[in-house]
């Protein structure tokens, strides 16, 4: 019998939570991984400000949030009028972001939820960053993540997606979903074309590849997409 989607995802949340909070060399892979180890693993993301050009007026919607590294290196290099905001499904993960904490002054909004099913209003955010999440859902749930972002996206904004790809080599690609695979089964590997096919589906006018270089740690490719929707009245260049 098929899982219905919303099983799916508690299930992959039960194993999720098993993994963080164990005391095996995987469970304290994962936990440096999230922390620390996202300076190796994602050091083309230290020049979003200047590659995305943003600025203080930046509503910051980090999905997958884990530690909340990504949040506090972008918080310490805009200073923004908001303070950002992180989703994840995992409690253990949003304890550890609240434990990693610098600022007690400005702390980053953190909330457990469904990325499926975001608890925001249409339009809250202006950049939505989603890292290391989608090889977790199925199809269905990426469509709805896909859906979900459309609408909290505000008309102007971008959203930035990167995941662990497949190197189309078939034997390669299984080794790879093993390593992935050590505290949550059976990621999904998708290629750039792949995402950007969904957030096409989904609505977005504007797709297109990211060009983030690479995993260092674990030799990885890379998929990533940007994608948003114009402002409104943007007709395009005369």
């Amino acid at each position: 019998m098929n899982q219905s989607p919303h099983t799916n995802e508690a299930t992959r949340q039960v194993e999720y939570e098993r993994w963080l909070g164990g005391t095996s060399p995987a469970a304290f892979a994962i936990r440096w991984f999230m922390g620390p180890g996202q300076w190796f693993a994602n050091t083309p993301l230290l020049k979003l400000p200047e590659n995305l050009k943003l600025d203080a007026t930046a509503r910051v919607l980090d999905l997958g949030s884990g530690r909340g590294w990504l949040m506090r290196m972008l918080d310490d290099q805009l200073g923004a009028d908001t303070p950002p905001v992180g989703l994840d499904f995992s409690r253990e993960a949003l304890r550890l972001a609240r434990r990693d904490e610098r600022n007690p002054r400005r702390e980053a909004g953190l909330v457990q939820g469904s990325a499926t099913a975001l608890p925001f209003r249409a339009g809250a955010f202006n950049l939505i960053l989603c890292g290391h999440l989608v090889k977790h859902l199925d199809d269905v749930d990426l469509t709805g993540l896909m859906l979900e972002i459309r609408r909290v996206l505000e008309p102007g904004g971008l959203a930035l997606l990167w995941e662990f790809g497949p190197t189309g080599n078939p034997r390669l690609d299984a080794w790879n979903a093993r390593v992935l695979s050590t505290g949550v089964r059976g990621p999904r590997l998708r290629a750039t074309e792949t995402l950007k096919r969904f957030a096409r589906d989904a609505g977005f006018p504007f797709v297109r590849d990211a060009n983030l270089r690479p995993f260092l740690l674990p030799p990885i490719p890379r998929a990533s997409i940007l994608f948003g929707v114009p402002p409104e009245g943007y007709h395009g260049p005369q």
